[in-house]
This record gives C-alpha cells, sequence and structure tokens, in this order.
C-alpha cells in the first residue's frame, strides 16, 4: 500500500504564511504589496506601503540584509526577487530624500497620529541609533514626550559609526533622523553620556519610563599569539575613526582583517579607502558552502576593489619578527560547525603564512553597559541585559525596557527597528496598564476571473544594481551603487510571483477532468483520491460534511493537491478548466494594531 501524503487544510494562517517575504521581514513589511505597486506605477502608495511598518524605509533600501528576499519563494522557481534594491528606488523617489520630511511620517500605521493629543507623560531613550529612534517615532504618535540621550555628537548609532559613507550616504542617514524629530514632543540631547553627564537615577526622575538601546559599539578580540601586540587593532575602533574623526593613513601597511561578516568586508574596504596597497581578509567559514555571513553585497564588493578573501583559513598566531608584525598564521578549516549546527570550528591539516604588517579583529562585537549594572538592572551571565518579559522587552525594574543588540546580540538593522517597535508598544502598555498592541491581518478573499499574465515575468532573470568601478584610495567616498531606472525596477518587480493568489476549487461543478493537472507547467497540481491523504481532524470533519462518513469518503472521494512552493500564479489551470471549478483567487490584507 502507498504511503499516505499528509496534507494541510488552509485557513488563515496558511493563507499569511503564502506571503513569505513578509513573515520573514521583522517587521512585517508588505514587500509583495509595494513590488505590484511598483508595476503598476503607483509609486506613493508603493512607498507607503515599505514606510507603513518601518520608519526606516530609506536606510533598509540601501544596507538592509534583506531577510525578505531570503524568504522570498521566486528562489525556488530560479532566483529572489530583488526587493531591497526596488525599496530604494521607491524611497529615493518619495522618501525623506525628496527634501520632503513631514509627508513620509504620514504612512506609518504604528498606533497613534502624526499629530497626537499630548498626554503629560514623558520617556527617555537611551542611545540614537535605528532602535531608539523608531522607539521613540513609535511613541510619540502615541502623545509622549520623548528625550533621546545621544553619546556622540552625531546621532545615527552604528549607521553613521559603523557603515562607510561610501555603503550609506550620511545626507539619507540625516534626513530619516530628521523626519522623526519633526515630531515636536520629541527632543535629542547629543554629546550626552549617560553613566557620566547624567545618572540612570536623575533619568527615571526625569521620566515615567526609559528605553536603552545603546547598541554594540565595541569591538571584541579572540586572544591568539601576539593578540595585544600595537598594530593590532579593533576593526569597530578603525571604523569609528574612518566614519566620525580622522581616517588612519595606510598608505604603508599592508592590512589584515579576521572575520567574515559585513563588519570585517566593512573594515577591509575601508582600509583600502585608507591608503592600504593590500588588503587579506582570513575567516573561518567558507563561501564556497554557504557559510560566510557577510553579505554577497559586500564580498562581492570587497573581491572589486581588490580585496583578498582567504575564507575557510583559521587564524592561529599573529607571526612577529623584530618587534614588527610580519604576518597571520593561519590553518585550514577542517569544519566550522557540529552535526547539530551549533558553531565548534576544528582547524586540521596545513597552515600557512598571510603576510601584512597589520591586523584588524572584526570579530564580534560589545558594549560598555556598565551603568545599567549600577542602576539595579539584572544582567545574563554572558554580559546582556536580563530580558524578563519578551513581549514587552521590560528589563527587571519594571520601568526600564531595553531593545537592538544589546537584547538580542548582533543583528540587522530591521531587527533594531522591529525591537523598537515592539518596545514602545511594551511601554505605553506599562504606562496605561493595558495589553500590549499587536498586528493584526485582515483576510479579504475574492475570486479573480479576468486573471491572466504573460509568460515574461517567469523568464525574466535577477539583475542587481549597476556597481561603478572606482578606485578606494582616490574617491574614498564615492558610492558606486546606481539605483534603479524606473524600468528597471518595474522590470524587476515584475519577478514577483504574486503569493496571495492561488487556485481554488469549486468541488460542486468539478467534473474531474484533470485538465487543470495536465496543463500545470510546474506541476503543483496533481488529483488524489481521498484514502491516499492524511489530514488529520480537520479533513476528517470536512470529508464527513461533503459525503456523509470517511468511509464513503475515502472510498468514492477525490482531493485537489497544491504545493505553493511550486506554483508561479501563471493562471493556466482557471483558464483550461471547461466549468468554472478552478479559479484563481486573491487574499488581500489589510494591516492595523490592535
Amino acid at each position: 500500500m502507498a504511503e499516505k501524503i499528509n496534507v494541510e487544510l488552509p485557513d488563515q494562517d496558511y493563507y499569511e504564511a503564502e506571503v513569505a517575504c513578509r513573515n520573514a521581514c521583522p517587521v512585517h513589511t508588505d514587500a509583495r504589496g509595494y513590488l505590484l505597486a511598483t508595476v503598476a506605477g503607483d509609486y506613493e502608495r508603493a512607498y507607503a506601503i515599505s514606510r507603513a511598518t518601518n520608519p526606516f524605509a530609506s536606510i533598509c533600501g540601501k544596507v538592509c540584509g534583506a531577510p525578505c528576499e531570503k524568504g522570498c519563494r521566486r528562489s525556488d522557481v530560479d532566483e529572489a526577487v530583488v526587493i531591497r534594491n526596488i525599496k530604494g528606488f521607491l524611497t529615493d523617489k518619495r522618501g525623506p530624500e525628496t527634501g520632503d520630511l513631514i509627508t513620509p511620517l504620514t504612512y506609518s500605521i504604528a498606533p497613534g497620529s502624526v499629530n497626537p493629543e499630548l498626554n503629560g507623560k514623558s520617556v527617555g531613550v537611551i542611545g540614537g541609533g535605528c532602535a531608539g529612534y523608531t522607539c521613540a517615532h513609535d511613541l510619540a504618535r502615541l502623545g509622549y514626550a520623548v528625550t533621546i540621550y545621544e553619546r556622540w555628537e552625531k546621532s545615527g548609532g552604528q549607521l553613521v559609526q559603523g557603515v562607510p559613507i561610501n555603503r550609506l550616504s550620511r545626507k539619507v542617514v540625516a534626513n530619516e533622523l530628521a523626519s522623526i524629530e519633526m515630531f515636536e514632543h520629541v527632543e535629542v540631547k547629543n554629546g550626552v553620556d549617560v553613566g557620566k553627564d547624567i545618572t540612570m537615577e536623575e533619568l527615571e526622575e526625569a521620566h515615567e519610563a526609559l528605553f536603552i538601546g545603546v547598541g554594540l559599539a565595541q569591538g571584541r578580540s579572540i586572544p591568539i599569539g601576539n593578540y595585544d601586540h600595537p598594530d593590532v587593532h579593533k576593526g569597530l575602533d578603525f571604523l569609528f575613526d574612518f566614519n566620525m574623526r580622522d581616517r588612519w593613513d595606510l598608505s604603508a601597511k599592508r592590512v589584515i582583517v579576521i572575520g567574515g561578516g559585513d563588519v570585517a568586508f566593512d573594515v577591509a574596504r575601508s582600509a583600502l579607502r585608507s591608503g592600504s596597497p593590500e588588503v587579506n581578509l582570513a575567516c573561518l567559514e567558507r563561501e564556497h558552502l554557504g557559510e560566510m555571513p557577510g553579505s554577497k553585497d559586500e564580498r562581492d564588493g570587497g573581491r572589486r576593489e581588490g580585496v583578498v578573501s582567504n575564507d575557510g583559513w583559521g587564524p592561529e598566531e599573529i607571526v612577529v619578527e623584530n618587534g614588527k608584525i610580519k604576518g597571520l598564521k593561519v590553518k585550514q578549516v577542517a569544519r566550522v560547525f557540529d552535526d547539530e549546527g551549533r558553531f565548534s570550528p576544528v582547524l586540521e591539516g596545513e597552515s600557512r603564512l598571510i603576510e601584512g604588517d597589520m591586523v584588524f579583529m572584526a570579530v564580534g562585537q560589545a558594549s560598555d553597559i556598565s551603568f545599567l549594572e549600577e542602576a539595579g538592572i539584572e544582567m545574563t551571565p554572558q554580559g546582556g541585559v536580563n530580558v524578563v518579559n519578551e513581549e514587552t522587552l521590560q528589563t527587571s525594574k519594571s520601568n526600564i525596557f531595553v531593545g537592538g543588540d544589546i537584547a538580542h546580540g548582533p543583528k540587522l538593522f530591521i531587527d533594531a527597528v522591529a525591537s523598537g517597535s515592539q518596545a514602545a508598544r511594551g511601554i505605553h502598555a506599562y504606562l496605561t496598564e493595558t495589553k500590549p498592541l499587536k498586528l493584526k491581518r485582515k483576510i479579504t478573499f475574492k475570486d479573480l476571473p479576468e486573471y491572466g499574465r504573460t509568460s515574461g515575468y517567469v523568464d525574466e532573470e535577477r539583475e542587481e544594481r549597476e556597481e561603478l568601478p572606482v578606485d578606494p584610495a582616490k574617491d574614498p567616498e564615492f558610492n558606486t551603487t546606481l539605483e534603479y531606472a524606473e524600468a528597471e525596477a518595474k522590470e524587476q518587480a515584475s519577478r514577483c510571483l504574486e503569493c496571495h493568489i492561488h487556485p481554488t476549487f469549486e468541488a460542486d461543478i468539478c467534473i474531474l477532468c484533470g485538465g487543470c493537472v495536465d496543463v500545470c507547467p510546474s506541476y503543483c497540481l496533481s488529483m488524489k483520491s481521498v484514502d491516499r491523504v492524511e489530514g488529520g481532524e480537520d479533513l476528517k470533519v470536512l470529508a464527513e460534511m461533503e459525503f456523509g462518513d470517511m468511509a464513503v469518503a475515502q472510498e468514492q472521494g477525490s482531493v485537489m493537491l497544491f504545493d505553493p512552493l511550486k506554483c508561479i500564479r501563471c493562471g493556466m489551470c482557471a483558464q483550461k478548466c471547461p466549468t468554472g471549478a478552478c479559479k484563481m483567487s486573491v487574499n488581500e490584507f489589510e494591516d492595523c494594531f490592535a
């Protein structure tokens, strides 16, 4: 007897899960929505959708790690849609980049409004990065007076301290921050070092609640031989000087960077821009196995500019002769992760020397949060802040909340945005003694009788943004990336598979001819007898509704199976159906907080 096929009966959760790009995004931005609006040429609506849950849409259009693309189901056909780059095109057209700082605020669906009545309560935000500004944005919409305390003279956190200017225009960052600062009841105090210039006790007296989002701005080292040599530096310290202070002259230094993430590539590419004649990157993770944490953009950009990637080589010792660094001794990597996927590198095989004069370590991040310990906030054994309520991001002190990297470890900018928004809802719940508001989706179903698509969208290949050649030493601030032209943006957006559209079947008029199955180009449809499938209690209930008894259903009934991972939404099944039993249906989403 053939093994039974496990099936899932569609419900609201099923239809939500179909739009995988949306679910992969930490703030659940409806990428599908703004892609389709882009194809239609409705750029205002497209931008509004991209900004709805994300006050840093412009930043994400430039440097986001794009988890939405990792979720994109187009990758099951060929390659994911270039979602981030299309957002960059939209924000250039409608975002704060245009000089209009007010209008973008009106597109947010966060609770509250752009012009709320002040509620008489005040919240202090420590840290002027993505998490802090997002929290301030969402609280301001609810009528809270918000004061942001930022240690440095420039706000932006790692957006200005860590990301090199050649990757992210400082004007884009400044405009995004300035838009949020347009709320009259948002005040920013730069140059205030909490714990030195002002105490936590004073802040608790000044505000009804506090949010901590200071990020991880300190680099880590690995204790290999000679790691304390004066020509061994933390990569983040170098990036801070590159972006915020005087740039180093590396014209006489061959640089070695230890690490394989985006920070490591930022350090390597910034070293070239500081004049280094040779930059080598050494990392444990192997690129051909998909282990390297650095994004494809960074890896490709580094290679174009001359960074030599030594992946699959683990650092053993920094070799010093006559008081000067000679190079980095590395050993081949046998494995990076164990059988359960845990980081557990094993070095074995040959060793070699990567020659160089200066070493930068880009192997992790930390933060100076001693001021929190002094305030009596519980810390984790790993040195982070203990989050006692994961829903509200509350700490051990009920009036203090935390978000961003110090709460969850180093993640993407969009993760910091998500935690800032989550904390704002947690603070509001705490101060109003209510339950936290949650993002809700209203789904509306309707048939599409005239649905049909040309085959071009399937044949269209993924095309990245054009990259201009650059001499990094001569043009250290030159951004080589060109945003899409309008035609390219529409073309790339049209590759969206429209996962919210799917075939549905009306059993009463289906004649079981199998025409829909025969015509399907992606083999996503199949017809089976009921006795061939297993669907648990839901299937039993449905079978009894149709046949009166499960046994009768297994003897007489048939089911149509649909695989959404294979479907390319061509609509040929509906066009082929002689009775109209097969239709293309759409589930439209409306987001709100409730």
